[in-house]
C-alpha cells in the first residue's frame, strides 16, 4: 500500500478506504501488508505510516503490518529506533520494518537532503544506529558522518539511560525495497540478512536479476539464500473475465497510477527499467504496455497463469505483494481481492 490515489480525490475518503482495504485483507487471510510513507506526493498521501499502523492494529486480528518503508533519511535514527520499538510492543510482535531512502525529489527538498547517492550512505549509517540502539545497552557513543548518537552513563536509581527495545528479539523482521535492475540495495539487503522486496514496475527477468544481486550479498555475509524470504510486488487486478478486467484497468485510476509511477521512474532516469527489450522506444511505454507486460490483469485463469510465469522466470519466491490501487470502483476492487485470496492463491506453489 503506497497507497495510490488520484490527487483530485478527497484525502479523508482515501484514508478511510486504506483502512477498509487492510481490514478486508485481514478478513480474507492476507498474511501481511506494507504501508508506504511520502510527504509531498499527492498520489501517495500517507505521511506517517507508523501512525496508520498503530490505528490499524486494534482493527485487525492476524495480518502482519509493516512500514514499507520507513524513509530513514527523513528522521533522526534514534527517533526511528524508539518509535518503531514502541510500535512493535503495541503490535505484540505482529509487525515488520522496512527501511529505504525514498524516491520523491520534492520530499528531498522538504527535508533539505543531499543527492541520492549521499542519501544512500545516510541510509546505511542510520540503519546501523537503529540496530545498535535495539541490540546494545550502552553506554556508547556513535560518531558517524551524518549523525552522532550518545547513550551516556545510566542513572540506575532514576531509571535513566535506557532506550526502549523492540518486543521481538533481537528486533522485528527488517526489509529493504529494491528498485533498480542493477541494485546496490539488493546486495546490501543480502549482506545484512534483510528481507528483499522487489518493485512492481520491473519485468520478471529484471526482478530475477535483483535476486541474483541479493544472493551475491548473502554470500558475502556468509549465509545461504532463502527464497521463501523474497517478496515480489505486482499491480494486480482480477476480474470476472479477461475483457472486463482489462477494460477496468485501462479506463480508471489503475492505469493512471501506473503512468504516475512511470513518470516518477522517468524523472529518476530509470525509464529503461520498464522495458522488456532495451531497444524499444520510450514512447512505446504507455498504459496498455504496462498492463499487458508488467502488471497482472485478467480473469482468474489468466491471472493464475501469469503468476505461474512470474514464478518460473524468477525461479520462485515466498510472498506475492498485491499493490493496493485506488478503489475507484469499490465493489470491483473488493471482488478482485476476494478472487485473489479464494481462487488464485490456492492454485499457486
Amino acid at each position: 500500500m503506497m497507497p495510490l490515489h488520484p490527487p483530485e480525490k478527497n484525502r479523508t475518503q482515501t484514508f478511510d478506504e486504506d483502512r477498509e482495504c487492510i481490514i478486508w485483507a485481514d478478513e480474507l487471510g492476507f498474511s501481511e501488508a506494507w504501508i508506504g510513507q511520502h510527504h509531498t506526493a499527492e498520489w501517495e498521501p500517507i505521511p506517517s505510516n507508523d501512525v496508520f499502523i498503530a490505528n490499524m492494529l486494534p482493527q485487525t486480528k492476524n495480518i502482519r503490518l509493516g512500514t514499507g518503508v520507513t524513509i530513514i533519511t527523513q528522521h533522526h535514527p534514534a527517533n526511528v529506533a524508539v518509535r518503531l520499538a514502541y510500535l512493535d510492543h503495541l503490535a505484540k510482535g505482529r509487525f515488520n520494518v522496512g527501511f529505504g531512502q525514498g524516491g520523491v525529489p520534492t520530499d528531498w527538498g522538504l527535508f533539505d537532503l543531499p543527492d541520492p547517492r549521499t542519501q544512500g550512505l545516510m541510509t546505511l549509517e542510520a540503519m546501523d544506529i537503529v540496530l545498535k540502539l535495539w541490540q546494545e545497552d550502552g553506554p556508547f557513543e556513535f560518531k558517524g558522518d551524518y549523525w552522532n548518537v550518545k547513550l551516556g552513563e545510566k542513572v540506575v536509581e532514576l531509571g535513566l539511560g535506557n532506550v526502549l527495545k523492540p518486543y521481538q528479539k533481537p528486533h522485528p523482521p527488517i526489509a529493504m525495497s529494491i528498485v533498480r535492475e542493477e541494485s546496490m540495495a539488493a546486495k546490501t539487503c543480502g549482506l545484512r540478512g534483510f528481507i528483499p522486496i522487489s518493485i512492481n514496475m520491473a519485468p520478471a527477468h529484471k526482478v530475477k536479476r535483483q535476486w541474483e544481486l541479493y544472493c551475491e550479498g548473502v554470500a558475502e555475509g556468509g549465509r545461504e539464500p532463502d527464497r521463501s524470504q523474497w517478496r515480489i510486488s505486482r499491480s494486480i487486478f482480477v476480474g470476472e473475465s479477461d475483457e472486463q478486467a482489462r477494460a477496468h484497468a485501462l479506463n480508471g485510476s489503475f492505469a493512471a497510477s501506473l503512468m504516475y509511477l512511470h513518470g516518477m521512474l522517468s524523472r529518476a532516469g530509470m525509464q529503461d527499467l520498464l522495458k522488456q527489450d532495451l531497444g524499444m522506444p520510450d514512447e512505446a511505454i504507455d498504459a496498455e504496455y504496462i498492463i499487458d507486460n508488467i502488471a497482472i490483469v485478467g480473469g482468474v485463469d489468466t491471472v493464475t497463469h501469469k503468476l505461474f510465469e512470474l514464478y518460473d522466470i524468477t525461479g520462485g519466491f515466498g510472498t506475492l505483494l498485491m499493490i493496493a490501487h485506488d478503489w475507484d470502483d469499490k465493489p470491483k476492487m473488493r471482488r478482485s481481492m476476494e478472487l485473489m485470496a479464494k481462487k488464485v492463491i490456492p492454485q499457486l506453489p
